[in-house]
């Protein structure tokens, strides 16, 4: 996007520049149908935190069997949204509108289990992880990181401009999004040499962690593409929302059929 620029800092973190010159010159009537106006103020922009998971298409959050290696500890897994700017639309009195803009999603999903995910075959495949005796080694972080680019279409109703007390605001919609990352993470207890092994203790893998951490890039499989339903409700400062994907996590064929969630709340408006 001109005027912004992304930078990978390490394994697993990334530097996202803004040039504040090249956004000084627009104004309201660069944007004559989503300029953000005095009489209807939207609430997408601003930064996020909340939870996220996944369930499958019987709504089911508890994995078992070959995939078993999904579950997650779910209060850990924390997701959070930086979302950037917003043009908004008056439609109706004031209080009917619609709002758009751009921002950053940032999932975390912790697993329970002592499995590592590879993305190298033709459908993804996770192997136990143990010791040099054959035993079962749990990492004290096993996690999968997925990052977006995420722009809304919300249809909002306001009783009053802005967020001053009193005021009560309800908005549902759509958030399309893009894949932009995605890594896996284990962090052990001890430094070591540990392995992967499939369900008949066949190795797969020598894992030597560097600093006990081992970080890997890939897909996994991972959609690469995703349309989120959203409900975003609040009163006064308080803003509340919650998604729910009408998109696989993983390609079709490729992975379990998981549908990804996520419930937060609005820190920082602006």
């Amino acid at each position: 996007m001109h005027g912004m620029k992304i930078q990978n800092v390490g394994d697993d973190s990334m530097i996202i520049y803004i040039k504040k010159k090249e956004f000084n010159h627009l104004s309201k009537h660069d944007f004559p149908w989503w300029h953000k106006s005095k009489d209807f103020y939207g609430h997408w922009a601003g930064f996020e935190i909340g939870i996220g998971g996944y369930v499958n298409p019987d709504f089911n959050m508890n994995f078992q069997g070959s995939e078993s290696y999904l579950n997650i500890n779910t209060a850990r897994s924390i997701m959070l949204n930086f979302n950037l700017f917003e043009f908004n639309k008056n439609l109706c009195r004031n209080h009917l509108g619609l709002t758009s803009g751009l921002g950053f999603q940032l999932n975390n999903y912790y697993f329970t289990q002592n499995y590592r995910m590879s993305g190298d075959s033709n459908q993804l495949v996770a192997y136990k992880i143990v010791d040099g005796n054959g035993n079962s080694v749990n990492p004290e972080i096993n996690k999968l990181f997925v990052s977006w680019i995420n722009i809304p279409v919300l249809l909002e109703y306001q009783t009053n401009h802005g967020c001053g007390s009193g005021s009560f605001h309800a908005a549902v919609g759509v958030v399309g999004g893009v894949r932009i990352g995605a890594y896996s993470k284990q962090r052990f207890g001890e430094s070591g040499t540990y392995y992967t092994v499939d369900s008949r203790d066949t190795l797969i893998q020598v894992l030597n962690p560097s600093d006990k951490v081992i970080r890997s890039h890939g897909s996994y499989h991972l959609s690469a593409f995703k349309l989120d339903a959203t409900l975003r409700i609040g009163w006064s400062f308080l803003n509340l929302f919650a998604t729910y994907s009408f998109t696989p996590l993983f390609l079709n064929g490729q992975g379990p059929e998981v549908y990804p969630w996520n419930i937060g709340v609005t820190l920082m408006p602006w």
